[in-house]
């Protein structure tokens, strides 16, 4: 089992407080117009914060959960509920650090949705399974997301979209993973983080760095 995400009111106050500052600084360092959070909750991923997508677009991508005809929940090989498309892969570790479009740490990023689905070979679009397409199809090029670790488990990621091109380098994605990792952290415990910082200052300095 994996870590536990805090379930009482006053620590998800404090969460979404903090979290609010992360997904705002990541925005003015990224100029992306769209970012959010997903976190692990009831066997799905949804989104915690967001900002700058449309309703609908939340709406339609909220659960990566899949349900078969009789609307019940598809169960992966490890008994938990499958999350599809490439969040689902992230959140999962579904990833192939060969392709250019993965790091190591399981991260994925393109800078053109359009050429990357065009140039997708048989292989690689077996190895990544389904995937909705939303992102594209709402006209967004540059995806970034990034896993959420914590105590050696994923339970979430950090969601970058922007309908311009080359908004990303693999510097920058190397700081953004070391903030999602840092989020993870205070994720399980934002009471004992808030107390001690007061706020979400710490990992911002790696931001402005990448932006040099």
């Amino acid at each position: 089992m994996g870590p536990k995400l805090t379930e009482k009111n006053s620590d998800l106050k404090i969460l979404a407080s903090v979290l609010k500052d992360v997904i705002d600084e990541i925005q003015e360092f990224s100029s992306c117009q769209s970012v959010s959070i997903r976190l692990h909750k009831g066997g799905d991923f949804p989104y915690f914060l967001h900002n700058g997508f449309p309703d609908f677009f939340i709406s339609k991508e909220n659960s990566l959960n899949v349900r078969d005809k009789e609307g019940v929940i598809v169960l992966d090989l490890d008994g938990t509920p499958f999350v599809e498309c490439m969040c689902g892969n992230v959140l999962k570790s579904r990833f192939n650090p060969k392709y250019p479009y993965f790091t190591r740490d399981g991260a994925f990023w393109t800078n053109n949705t359009t050429l990357l689905l065009e140039g997708l070979t048989k292989k690689e679009r077996q190895e990544i399974g389904k995937t909705r397409n939303t992102c594209h199809d709402c006209g967004y090029e540059s995806v970034a997301l990034i896993p959420i670790h914590a105590e050696g488990t994923i339970i979430g990621l950090i969601q970058m979209n922007d309908p311009r091109e080359n908004m990303f380098t693999h510097r920058k994605i190397q700081k953004y993973q070391s903030l999602a990792d840092h989020v993870g952290a205070l994720v399980l415990n934002p009471l004992g983080f808030h107390e001690k910082t007061g706020k979400i200052s710490n990992p911002m300095p790696t931001l402005k760095k990448a932006q040099r």
